[in-house]
Order: C-alpha cells, then sequence, then structure tokens
C-alpha cells in the first residue's frame, strides 16, 4: 500500500436525528435503532474482507459509542479522538426542528445560523492531513458526522455529496487529500 486510506462513516442514528432537530455540537447519545446500525455496519466491513488499522473518532458521544461497537465488530480498539472532527456548530440552531424544510431551506438555514461551511471545510482537511500524516501507509477508520463528512468529503472528492444516512460510509485516499483546494 503506498497511501492512507481513510474510511469516514457517519455516527448511527439519535433520537434528535429521528426528530430531524440539528445537533450540531450539542452532545446527544445514540438511540437503540443508532447502535443497530452502528451494529450493522460493524458486520458488513468485518464481512468485507477488509483490513483496517486504526480506529478514531470525533469526541462527541454518538461518534465515540459507533466507533466502539464498529470497532468490536472488527476487532479494533478505537485509539482515539480529534476534536476537528466534530460536527458543524450550529450555534443558537441547535435543536431547531427542520421538519418540512427542504434540503435546500435546511442548508441556507445552518449557514445563517451556524459554522460556516467553508470553516468545516477547512478544518476537516487540515484533521484529515494530520489523520493520514499520523498513520501514513495506513487504512485509518474516522467515525464522525454528516454535515462535517459531507462537506469535507464532498470537497476532497469535487463533488456535492447529498445529505448521509446513518452509518454511511464515503472513503477518501491521501493522493484525493493532497489534490484537495
Amino acid at each position: 500500500m503506498s497511501e492512507t486510506t481513510l474510511t469516514l462513516i457517519r455516527h448511527g442514528q439519535t433520537d434528535w436525528n429521528l426528530r430531524r432537530l440539528l445537533q450540531g455540537r450539542t452532545d446527544i447519545p445514540l438511540n437503540d435503532t443508532g447502535r443497530e446500525q452502528a451494529r450493522a455496519v460493524g458486520r458488513e466491513l468485518a464481512a468485507s474482507g477488509r483490513h483496517w488499522d486504526v480506529l478514531v473518532s470525533s469526541p462527541l458521544q454518538r461518534a465515540r459509542e459507533t466507533a466502539r461497537i464498529i470497532g468490536a465488530q472488527l476487532g479494533l480498539e478505537p485509539a482515539g479522538t480529534y476534536a476537528d472532527l466534530a460536527e458543524r456548530s450550529f450555534g443558537d440552531a441547535e435543536g431547531y426542528d427542520c421538519t418540512g424544510m427542504t434540503e435546500d431551506e435546511r442548508h441556507a438555514f445552518m449557514e445563517e445560523h451556524g459554522e460556516a461551511a467553508e470553516h468545516v471545510v477547512q478544518r476537516g482537511i487540515a484533521v484529515l492531513r494530520e489523520i493520514a500524516a499520523r498513520y501514513p501507509q495506513q487504512d485509518v477508520m474516522i467515525v464522525a458526522h454528516g454535515t462535517f463528512i459531507r462537506l469535507t468529503a464532498g470537497r476532497i472528492l469535487g463533488v456535492e455529496l447529498p445529505s448521509l444516512q446513518n452509518g454511511e460510509v464515503v472513503e477518501v485516499t491521501t493522493q484525493q487529500l493532497a489534490a484537495a483546494p
């Protein structure tokens, strides 16, 4: 292997996800569905036959718990957390009910009330480069958050990613990361 592969996974469902409330940095735990989603992702990844060297996550409990559950399926202990993997801050809009909003309306609302999307992308690219440098030529599994992954991986891959489902996986390589603007 000549490069580091970063496998980004969105955490399992929380009650706020279910109710379509903006979570951001509010530290909401997984619900039972989220725990089952994490187990299912872990089983799928284990069945793929791939090997991962390292597992890290955001420090928010929904990501840490998802990482522990997935790691148990793969025989991999989480190696730590990175503060900059945390979800986009939605400021005073955290806890806001987004039911009835179109995807475009929701994104505009998040931009108005929270951390600028460009800031999320810049800190996201920086922390992924830090992780890749710490674990050169390894396969790294990273449990993080939907908006963080959508914005950061979208920029790295040069595409606009749709909203990610809980447990969804997106992969990037250090070659793609190095080319990111």
